[in-house]
C-alpha cells in the first residue's frame, strides 16, 4: 500500500488520483476471478489461455455493472441494521458482495465457456464453487482494507481540488 500511496502522491491531477485505485483494482480482481473460474471449467490444458483471455474480457465488461448494482449495498445495510456494529455490517456487506460477484461472473463465464446443454449448471457450479474462496478473500480485503484506503484517498483528492 505504501507503493500505491507514493505513486498517487506524485501524480499531477486530483482527478487522476481519484481514478487510480479503481483502475488497478478492477482488472486485478477480474484477472484473479476469471483465472480461477477458467481453471474450474477447462483445467490447465491447451485451451486454458485462450479461454482465460475471453473470460477475462467478459469479466472486465461485466464487473463494473455488478459493482454499480451493489454499490448501494452498504447504505442499505446501514438503513436496515442501524444498531449493528460497524465490524459486523462490513463483514456482512463484504460477504454478500463476494457472493453476488462470484455468482454473476460464474454465470457469464459459464455462458461463454460451456456448451448450452444440460451440463450448463455443472459448469456454473464448478466456476462458482472453486472460485468462491478467493472471492471471499477479495471481498473481505476490499471491504476492510481497500475501501477505507480508497475513501481516504478520495477525501484527500477532494480536499486538494
Amino acid at each position: 500500500m505504501l507503493i500505491l500511496s507514493t505513486i498517487t502522491e506524485s501524480m499531477p491531477t486530483p482527478a487522476f488520483k481519484k481514478l487510480f485505485p479503481g483502475i488497478l483494482i478492477l482488472p486485478t480482481v477480474a484477472l484473479l476471478l476469471s483465472a480461477f473460474m477458467t481453471w474450474a471449467n477447462v483445467g490447465l490444458g491447451d485451451a486454458f489461455l485462450a479461454t482465460w483471455a475471453r473470460n477475462f474480457g467478459a469479466s472486465i465488461l461485466v464487473l463494473p455493472l455488478i459493482l454499480v448494482g451493489i454499490g448501494g449495498l452498504e447504505r442499505v445495510a446501514q438503513a436496515l441494521f442501524p444498531t449493528m456494529r460497524t465490524f459486523w455490517r462490513k463483514l456482512m456487506v463484504s460477504l454478500i458482495t463476494a457472493c453476488v460477484i462470484e455468482s454473476v461472473l460464474a454465470l457469464v463465464i459459464s455462458a461463454i465457456s460451456s456448451p448450452w446443454d444440460a451440463s450448463f449448471g455443472h459448469f456454473w457450479w464448478m466456476a462458482f464453487s472453486r472460485s468462491i474462496p478467493i472471492g471471499l478473500v477479495i471481498g473481505l480485503f476490499m471491504g476492510f482494507y481497500m475501501k477505507p484506503k480508497i475513501d481516504q484517498m478520495r477525501a484527500r483528492a477532494a480536499a486538494a481540488a
